[in-house]
């Protein structure tokens, strides 16, 4: 597992990006100093996470194929914007063929429309040889998920709401598949997977891992998520304390795991949102090698899904 710290910018000083920005920060009390300094970097050092990915259906001349996933940035600030640049920087360090992008990019209107001119110029430095992906979030849909992905498009980047993209990659066939965002009553998993044929392998991106509940008798391939930030907090040999998020269950708040017959990654995001911590949970980008799936999966049954409280829809 490779470690990238994105606590500084590379590279010759740019122009100053937002005129509202005071130049100059305070600093915390000196006593404080040191406190801060640990708070700051269990919120901008970035783990890259590498992970051997199991995909159903899998071509073997797509075995080994390098992808890299972000998600949830939450641009409020100049420092989420910093380490976003910071992490396009590393993703292109990765040399990946593909990209994705699994949504929550900033927390409400005002911030979107203050950094959507830097989000854009950051991600338009992305270097996959096949091409960026991207879903829209929950935040997306409650800022106005059309100047972003307008913004995302500008990039380079492909938007994908309920649609299929079929490309080609390393002579073989490869299908992208795009879910919209659950908690905004926006996913329609079936009207994604219409063009998407038996045979096909496919990479689901859904923001929240829950939509796993309504696709799961699509037969994805593999499905990429987001949307949990981790859980926040991380105990060892317990996970997080937090229960509320997903009905699928807790497991699935981070990592790889195992639903039924397939597998859902869940990326811990870079971003942070509502409380500006981290504990345990550092901000990830998951560098994903292929391989297909073993047969033995094909005999476990989905977990049951669990009761959870309807999310309240917050702003920034």
């Amino acid at each position: 597992m490779a470690t990238a710290k994105l606590t500084s910018a590379e590279g010759p000083d740019e122009p100053q990006r937002h005129p509202r920005t005071p130049a100059r920060k305070r600093k915390p009390p000196i006593a404080l100093r040191p406190l801060h300094r640990m708070w700051r970097r269990t919120i901008d050092e970035v783990e890259v996470v590498r992970v051997e990915l199991p995909v159903r259906r899998l071509p073997t001349a797509l075995a080994g194929l390098v992808a890299c996933q972000i998600s949830d940035f939450h641009v409020d600030r100049d420092e989420d914007l910093n380490r976003l640049e910071q992490a396009v920087r590393t993703i292109n360090r990765q040399q990946p063929d593909l990209v994705f992008l699994t949504g929550d990019y900033f927390s409400g209107p005002d911030t979107m429309r203050r950094y959507l001119g830097g989000f854009q110029r950051a991600l338009a430095e992305l270097k996959p040889r096949s091409g960026v992906f991207a879903i829209a979030g929950n935040h997306d849909h409650w800022s106005s998920f059309g100047m972003i992905a307008e913004a995302l498009r500008a990039s380079g980047a492909r938007v994908m709401a309920n649609e299929s993209a079929a490309i080609e990659v390393r002579g073989a066939r490869l299908t992208i598949v795009g879910i919209d965002d659950l908690w905004s009553r926006r996913a329609e998993p079936s009207r994604a997977f219409r063009d998407v044929g038996p045979q096909d392998c496919t990479i689901v991106l859904a923001h929240n891992p829950d939509t796993a509940l309504y696709a799961s008798h699509l037969a994805p391939g593999v499905m990429l998520s987001g949307h949990t930030h981790g859980g926040v907090v991380r105990i060892p040999y317990y996970g997080s304390p937090i229960n509320s998020i997903l009905r699928i269950g807790k497991e699935f708040y981070a990592g790889l795991n195992r639903y039924g017959d397939f597998y859902i990654y869940t990326n811990r995001g870079l971003g942070t949102f509502w409380m500006r911590i981290r504990i345990n949970c550092r901000p990830e980008i998951s560098r994903f090698e292929l391989m297909p799936l073993a047969d033995s999966a094909k005999s476990q049954p989905p977990p049951k899904a669990r009761k959870a409280r309807r999310p309240r829809r917050r702003y920034a």
